[in-house]
């Protein structure tokens, strides 16, 4: 039976994009406020200021054309550095330059957009919802573990994309050493690819074929099945091929592809 191992590499995962999400525009009509242009969008008054280099509390003209802000993304005010908006994101100064593939000194322009790491831009949503379809709930991952019929499904992270002390838990003996039950949390960014890759097939389960594994026998004390972070998995529905393919479209993971295992 073929089989995946997929396995996180470096530093951390930034999801990158180099796709222009669309946008939407806003004509003002008499009487509205950021607030309720914010409200009706369903996007946050301080996301919808930023996009358009407004103070949150703005009084707009009638027929003013605003910017609606594309979820997932930090549009930039007048005065912010990466440094500034990374602590005010709770987020890694590295992981937002890597996500935008800029340097960590790079000078930001007012009204730039720029992508949050964890977050996929719209139109590949978009495509994939096409193939695969759209997850019933986009976040929620189904892990099955066919060699001990076990079955979980499970949202992750946070609305912040950090790891659910909960959840986390409950990962961790889902991808135990089978033989020994030993178990170590797995990392936080297998947990953000694992979310990934649920919300681009669909939500379709992801079969766990084997999680951590402790040093010994053929496993090599640099395996990354050591420190909970690689997995050996197959999805439901998904070619490991198409599955090979989108894994290797993303920065920072190794992927191996062994068709002719027994595993």
């Amino acid at each position: 039976m073929a089989r995946l191992v997929l396995a996180l590499v470096f530093a951390s995962l930034a999801l990158c994009s180099s796709v222009v999400a669309q946008e939407r525009q806003h004509t003002v009509r008499s009487g509205q406020s950021l607030a309720r242009i914010a409200s009706r969008y369903r996007v946050r008054v301080q996301d919808l200021a930023g996009a358009n280099d407004l103070s949150v509390s703005a009084q707009l003209r009638e027929g003013q054309v605003l910017r609606i802000p594309v979820d997932g993304y930090h549009y930039v005010r007048s005065g912010e550095t990466l440094s500034t908006i990374a602590r005010r994101r709770e987020i890694s100064v590295r992981d937002l330059a890597r996500a935008n593939r800029l340097s960590e000194s790079a000078t930001l322009r007012v009204g730039q957009r720029l992508l949050l790491p964890g977050q996929v831009a719209e139109e590949e949503r978009d495509r994939a919802a096409a193939r695969w379809g759209r997850p019933r709930r986009p976040g929620v991952v189904t892990l099955v573990r066919p060699a001990t019929r076990e079955r979980l499904s499970l949202r992750v992270l946070d609305s912040r994309g950090r790891p659910r002390s909960g959840p986390r838990r409950q990962l961790a003996w889902l991808l135990r050493h089978r033989r020994t039950n030993a178990q170590t949390p797995p990392d936080t960014r297998l947990l953000q690819l694992l979310v990934r890759i649920s919300d681009h097939f669909g939500g379709r389960p992801i079969h766990i074929l084997s999680g951590f594994r402790p040093a010994g026998g053929h496993t090599e004390e640099s395996s990354h099945h050591t420190d909970g972070s690689a997995i050996d998995l197959r999805i439901q529905g998904v070619s490991n091929r198409d599955l090979r393919d989108f894994l290797r479209t993303l920065p920072e993971v190794g992927v191996g592809y062994y068709p002719n295992s027994s595993f």
